[in-house]
């Protein structure tokens, strides 16, 4: 279970970090066709073979429901790499679990999402690498991400279902914060998440090229800030502060 407790933001004002502490954070898969250098996976992966059986995170599930979880966040790698995410998700709304999938969207065609949400699929949470095509499929090494990212969240809208924007930020695409910001504004997001990456797992090893200046950090949050009040009512954003430049270390 993914616990959260109060953090000190970089006002030192006391936050909770995004997800719930009646949510499960479920990894179903270490694949992923993107190449993320700050990627949060660990650096010994588990191969495909070892992941958890369909029935087994059925299992899972029905414990989380019963153990009084609310939210389930189907994250990876890339969930939609699992061939049974249809069954995974059933069994996730069968144990009474509000279900969000955490995706890039390369992998997604509009008839999957559309028999997800059949099954019973609450939230789609879109990861982007960047607002610049050039510089996000840099980044994530995957030609042709960007438009297909947007695809995805058309399909999204017509369906009706509640989008949030995830926008993992570091020295590589932070001077594009406000044009990431209108990106979610344009493609109809509730939520977005200006999240700082984490140094850990591959962003320790690359955090040379990664971390920004304390200076640079400072800026994204003003602009966080004054964006909150121009898109109140339009946009909810979460803002996740990095390891090295929060008052205080996590928990």
């Amino acid at each position: 279970m993914n616990e959260t407790a109060p953090i000190k933001t970089y006002e030192g004002e006391e936050a909770l970090c995004p997800v719930s502490p009646v949510g499960l954070l479920a990894e179903l898969t270490y694949r992923c066709p993107l190449q993320c250098p700050y990627c949060s996976n660990p650096l010994e992966m588990e191969r495909a073979n070892q992941e958890l059986t369909t029935d087994q995170w059925k299992h899972v599930l029905r414990q989380a429901g019963e153990m009084g979880i609310l939210q389930l966040h189907l994250s990876g790698g890339e969930p939609t790499a699992r061939q049974d995410l249809e069954e995974i998700v059933e069994a996730a709304a069968e144990a009474g679990l509000y279900s969000n999938l955490i995706t890039s969207g390369v992998l997604l065609k509009k008839e999957r999402l559309e028999e997800l949400q059949k099954r019973g699929l609450d939230h789609v949470q879109l990861s982007i690498q960047d607002a610049d095509t050039v510089n996000a499929e840099r980044i994530g090494a995957y030609k042709g991400a960007s438009a297909k990212k947007l695809e995805v969240t058309k399909w999204v809208q017509e369906l009706e279902m509640p989008l949030t924007i995830n926008a993992p930020l570091h020295r590589q695409n932070i001077d594009n914060l406000e044009a990431i910001i209108q990106y979610a504004v344009d493609v109809g997001a509730g939520r977005l998440e200006v999240a700082h990456i984490q140094y850990y797992a591959w962003a320790l090893k690359n955090r040379s090229a990664l971390m920004p200046t304390q200076e640079a950090f400072m800026k994204t949050a003003k602009i966080v800030d004054e964006a909150r009040e121009r898109l109140k009512g339009i946009l909810v954003f979460d803002f996740v502060v990095p390891d090295y430049y929060a008052k205080y270390p996590k928990p």
